[in-house]
């Protein structure tokens, strides 16, 4: 299955992926990141963090109530969702492909959060998450490298950003590592979001960060957030 994967996500070009009879990739990329997060304790993935003071940085500019909806997207099993309930933030999606991740986060919160475990690139995946003030991506949308995954991206993403919401990404920057957890990713500066993004959408704040992995290799992020206009 490992080989499967390794074909299907990064060596398109092979003959063997233009098979019809493959596995779905959604479910070759669900297989890839719940065997992630099954190999290896938490405080060992390469994007665990401690420290979210970067993301309060432009959580901190949102005007959000405590009853806003705001979507974590890709949230794995990160602690940031335990610092926002902490600060009042009470209504809470987490969306991850990995059932594994999403588990592991219900274990340790319970019901307190919302929960979605799914390919955000299929529609079905949204169905029932309401409108959001808030879509926070920290390292997801990194892995759409093909212009048609994108484009899907940034359709559900308008679908479902209030007028006046905000958006923050947190993505690997231009000088960033080509690959992530084995696979290729598109790496961003603020110019590139805001392409995608439209004139709808208002830059508020960016700035480059590098994350170091508990192994000690610095990985270069870009922080940006934007606000929908009316």
């Amino acid at each position: 299955m490992k080989e499967a994967i390794m074909c299907k996500l990064e060596e398109k070009n092979k003959s063997c992926c233009g098979s019809s009879h493959l596995v779905n990739q959604s479910i070759l990329l669900k297989e890839h990141w719940d065997k992630a997060y099954l190999k290896s304790p938490e405080s060992k993935l390469g994007w665990y963090e401690e420290d979210f003071s970067n993301s309060f940085r432009l959580l901190d500019q949102c005007e959000l109530n405590s009853s806003d909806p705001v979507l974590l997207v890709g949230s794995g099993t990160s602690r940031l969702p335990d610092h926002m309930l902490n600060r009042g933030i009470s209504k809470l999606w987490v969306l991850d492909i990995s059932e594994v991740a999403i588990q592991e986060v219900k274990h340790r919160l319970g019901e307190k959060l919302n929960y979605r475990v799914g390919d955000i690139l299929q529609p079905e995946t949204m169905v029932d998450i309401p409108q959001v003030q808030l879509w926070f991506d920290r390292a997801v949308l990194h892995f759409f490298t093909k212009k048609e995954d994108q484009d899907k991206y940034f359709i559900q993403l308008k679908e479902k950003v209030n007028i006046g919401g905000y958006v923050i990404f947190a993505e690997f920057s231009l000088d960033g590592a080509e690959k992530c957890s084995g696979l290729p990713v598109l790496r961003y500066n603020q110019t590139m979001y805001q392409d995608c993004l439209g004139d709808e959408f208002k830059l508020l704040d960016s700035f480059d960060h590098t994350y170091y992995m508990p192994s000690g290799d610095p990985r270069p992020y870009n922080y940006s957030l934007y606000q929908r206009l009316a």
